[in-house]
């Protein structure tokens, strides 16, 4: 049942991470960014502050980090614990806790430091490397394996799923940028980067539109050379969501512009951001699986089962 336990884990965390960058988003949208103006006291006064409803929110931000904390931590303990150093478990569990441990240390500068824009766009980003080793330990924990991601430049198709991820992240970059720039900076009088908002949100747009146009090219290449088998049939699925979710996502990135940047819009941009890079991660492992051997992974799998049994 240890697998299994590990899987378990590997999702709440991956989940719960996911929900925590959402959660980020509502704290810069309200203002609430220095509710609690010191780290990992709420202020020079109190280490838990709730009395106005920025240093509240900021404070339920920071109890959410800490529950993350609690699986991420449970599962690099049952990685160790599930089988030998070949299974694969170890180093995407090993990879979450580093990250999310890094985070909080860099959420803690980004509010010694005003939040300063550099600092919250790598608190932004760092969760996004968190996510995909969250992702690749639940990969991992089904049997499949992950792979071999380097595989994937050996043929078309392979090439064109990095780049989409490639263009995804790039995506992600610029959009962090953009908000660096724009004004919701998280609490009304901190530091933006210096740049014109129109050329910043232009550049971002160029990378999103340069990712939808290579999933498109993608999409058409698996079609044209369609196989029927399951691997296939998996990243055409993962291909078609993260599409869907494209296009969505840059819909509510333009109304967004020409609307004056309201809050909600911009928080259901934060969401669909991450869902989009969830998906583009997804899409990684999905291919790499198809293009790599697995048995190696699978006989470990099926040997820390052997143990667990």
């Amino acid at each position: 049942m240890t697998l299994a336990r590990y899987r378990q884990l590997a999702i709440v965390t991956t989940v719960g991470i996911c929900i925590l960058v959402v959660a980020g988003g509502v704290v810069r949208l309200t203002g609430s960014g220095l509710g609690c103006d010191d780290w990992p006291n709420c202020n020079d006064e109190r280490f838990i502050d709730v009395s106005t409803g920025h240093a509240a929110i900021e404070q339920l931000n920071r109890l959410l980090s800490g529950l993350i904390g609690v699986p991420t931590l449970l599962l690099t303990i049952v990685a160790f614990r599930s089988g030998p150093r070949g299974s694969g478990l170890r180093w995407p569990a090993v990879g979450v806790l580093v990250s999310v441990l890094a985070n909080g240390i860099v959420g803690g500068i980004a509010v010694r430091g005003d939040l300063h824009p550099a600092l919250v766009q790598s608190h932004f980003l760092l969760a996004m490397i968190s996510i995909a080793f969250g992702l690749v330990a639940v990969r991992a924990s089904s049997g499949r394996g992950v792979g071999n991601v380097g595989a994937l430049s050996d043929d078309p198709s392979g090439r064109l799923v990095a780049l989409v991820a490639a263009l995804t992240a790039a995506a992600l970059v610029t959009g962090t940028v953009v908000t660096g720039t724009g004004p919701h900076a998280g609490e009304e009088d901190v530091r933006r980067f210096g740049f014109d908002i129109s050329s910043v949100a232009r550049i971002h747009s160029l990378t999103v539109i340069a990712a939808l146009l290579c999933a498109v090219g993608l999409a058409w290449h698996l079609e044209r050379h369609r196989q029927i088998d399951d691997s296939s049939s998996q990243v055409r699925t993962t291909l078609s969501s993260w599409m869907f979710v494209g296009l969505v996502q840059g819909g509510i990135g333009y109304a967004q512009y020409f609307t004056g940047v309201p809050e909600l819009l911009v928080g259901a941009h934060i969401a669909g951001a991450t869902l989009l890079w969830v998906l583009s991660v997804r899409l990684v492992l999905d291919a790499s699986g198809e293009r790599a051997p697995v048995d190696r992974n699978v006989n470990s799998a099926r040997r820390v089962r052997d143990v667990v049994a």
